[in-house]
């Protein structure tokens, strides 16, 4: 199993966020007995999100580059973002994430909690995306970032954010690491009000995934 020496990932930037510029960081580690390539299924494909993201139960893909993510496929005229007339065809969208994905993730900041509770919308886009190959030690990687073209986004001078999850095949599974830097002048709100509810999913993220991937009973629970 693999031993973590940074497992809040403290140290690590984002492509675009310096770590010392970071207003906000947080982070989360597990060790996923499971070969990295089913870790990364799950993690990339949003249809399974229901069954183990308490957190983010819920995503909707609003746009993606390619109908079929497979490498075979044709690279034919990216999907528009849906509008009122065309967020019906939501549900014929590959609910793979890839690099150009457009979507929303519609967040319980709450998740331990069994009363009603409205979804926070958060609309994000894919940065980067790339799989993981225990063949050659590749690490998968994939980065999410706030849509600014999106309706209701902030503007990047108020907030800005940036994810990066990072799956790696090692001697007996796969080590997945997650962290999120954000800067920004509403930033300092958000760390004062959310920064501890926010670790706690974070942590709780990746616990889920592991249940799922494993197959424990406490998967999606």
């Amino acid at each position: 199993m693999a031993t973590f020496t940074d497992p809040t990932n403290a140290t690590r930037a984002t492509p675009n966020i310096p770590i010392e510029k970071a207003t906000l960081h947080i982070g989360s580690s597990t060790f996923i007995s499971a070969p990295s390539q089913e870790v990364w299924a799950a993690l990339t494909d949003t249809s399974t999100w229901p069954e183990w993201n308490n957190f983010v139960p819920r995503v909707t893909i609003r746009s993606q580059p390619t109908p079929d993510p497979s490498p075979s496929a044709p690279d034919p005229t990216p999907t528009p973002a849906p509008t009122s007339t065309t967020q019906s065809t939501n549900a014929n969208l590959s609910p793979l994430f890839q690099k150009g994905t457009k979507f929303t993730f519609h967040v319980r900041m709450d998740p331990t909690s069994t009363k009603p509770q409205p979804s926070t919308d958060v609309h994000l886009l894919i940065s980067e995306c790339r799989a993981p190959n225990a063949e050659t030690g590749e690490v998968g990687r994939i980065v999410w970032c706030a849509d600014p073209e999106a309706p209701g986004s902030f503007s990047p001078s108020l907030l800005t954010a940036e994810r990066v999850h990072e799956i790696t095949a090692v001697e007996g599974g796969t080590e997945v690491r997650n962290w999120e830097a954000q800067v920004g002048w509403l930033v300092y709100v958000v760390r004062w009000m959310y920064k501890v509810k926010l670790q706690t999913n974070f942590e709780m993220w990746v616990a889920d995934l592991k249940g799922f991937v494993e197959g424990g009973s406490d998967a999606g629970s």
